[in-house]
């Protein structure tokens, strides 16, 4: 006689995900995280708008693009794209150590400059600890901060500037890590190599002072920080930099950072085992042989900071003085429609409102024609 199987038993319903039982699950400290707002991307422009061209100038990127060298060595980098990459980065820490004056133990790198800062604070940062930023200033450096449970110190700017003297007395407070953006992004303006100096004084020796230089090389201020030489000094010091501006390798994602040797050995603990991808680490090295092109990435910076500063003061417009490659400017009515109106003129410009600023707008400096495209657009939307 056959056996008569058993049917399977109904499987138990589950009640569908929500929005509570998520939260529920994820960890309480990133609730107060804000999602990054890029800048506007040509596609998006051109499906909204569909204008005959498109000029972006809103993510500070280099105008002239990415060097001849770069892109050759990238494209003869692929045939090899099924091997993983050099862990260590070996030969890209070397070069920059050769270009810096330092020893490659003191240098980290990563997936851009965001990786770094993250890799910073997952490395050295306890829950509630304190960290201190400034008010209007790249939105990573809190976001590291509250992805590691920590205590956000903000600081406002003071004449749209970093006030290291407010930094400087909030040290009591005995943070872990401190965020100073130089030049600052979004305002383009700079402290000294004094300013730094005295901070560093006063900062206690378990105090982190972490120096985004994202932006240094446009810099030609003669008080501009030395960081490099206060690094020999001051072992709690952290200078981060990036190929993204100067290099034109944004798209790539590569950022580094110089630091005493036991921070970067520490931080290397956090580090996943190939962030930095084969194609980067051979654009790098050619990026870093490039010194042409950086030597007229500068250039033209320094020939359309004075042009535009020259323009936007013609107009009456108000606008921070700026030491970066890009200039903050305010408008007579909010910053958000002004920027959406250039988006239907085929313009790319910042808009500033999630950096806490709703009158004003940033602003690539781009080459000669950018420049005049924007100021084009710029007259006809505030009928200037």
């Amino acid at each position: 006689m056959p056996v008569r199987k058993k049917k399977p038993a109904a499987a138990k319903s589950r009640p569908g995900w929500t929005e509570k039982s998520v939260l529920q699950l994820a960890r309480k400290s990133i609730q107060a995280l804000k999602p990054y707002v890029p800048g506007k991307s040509i596609e998006e422009v051109k499906a909204k708008y569909k204008p005959a061209s498109v000029t972006k100038l809103g993510s500070n990127e280099n105008p002239l693009g990415a060097s001849d060298k770069v892109i050759a060595a990238v494209r003869d980098a692929l045939p090899r794209m099924s091997l993983y990459p050099d862990g260590s980065s070996r030969d890209l820490r070397q070069a920059l150590a050769e270009r810096h004056g330092l020893h490659p133990d003191q240098i980290m790198v990563g997936n851009g400059s965001d990786e770094v800062l993250m890799l910073i604070a997952a490395a050295f940062l306890n829950p509630g600890e304190k960290v201190l930023i400034s008010e209007n200033t790249f939105s990573e450096y809190e976001f590291a901060g509250r992805v590691m449970d920590g205590a956000i110190v903000k600081i406002p700017l003071k004449r749209q500037r970093y006030d290291l003297a407010a930094f400087t007395r909030k040290l009591k407070l005995k943070p872990k890590l401190v965020f100073l953006c130089n030049p600052n992004n979004p305002t383009g303006a700079y402290f000294s190599h004094q300013e730094l100096e005295t901070l560093l004084r006063a900062a206690p020796a378990k105090t982190l002072v972490v120096v985004d230089e994202a932006y240094c090389e446009y810099a030609d201020a003669p008080d501009f920080p030395r960081s490099l030489e206060l690094l020999k000094r001051f072992p709690n010091l952290v200078i981060s930099r990036t190929f993204s501006k100067i290099f034109g390798m944004a798209g790539l994602r590569l950022g580094y950072a110089f630091a005493h040797p036991l921070l970067i050995k520490e931080t290397g603990r956090v580090k996943t085992p190939f962030n930095v991808n084969l194609l980067v680490q051979a654009g790098a090295l050619a990026a870093l042989s490039d010194t042409g092109f950086r030597s007229r990435s500068i250039a033209n910076n320094r020939q359309g900071r004075s042009h535009l500063q020259k323009e936007l003061a013609k107009r009456k417009l108000e606008f921070v003085p700026t030491q970066a490659n890009f200039i903050c400017f305010k408008v007579p009515r909010p910053a958000v429609d002004v920027c959406e109106e250039m988006l239907a003129l085929g313009l790319i410009a910042r808009a500033l409102r999630s950096f806490g600023m709703d009158d004003w707008i940033r602003i690539t400096i781009g080459t000669p024609k950018q420049n005049g495209l924007f100021l084009a657009a710029l007259d006809a939307v505030l009928d200037l």
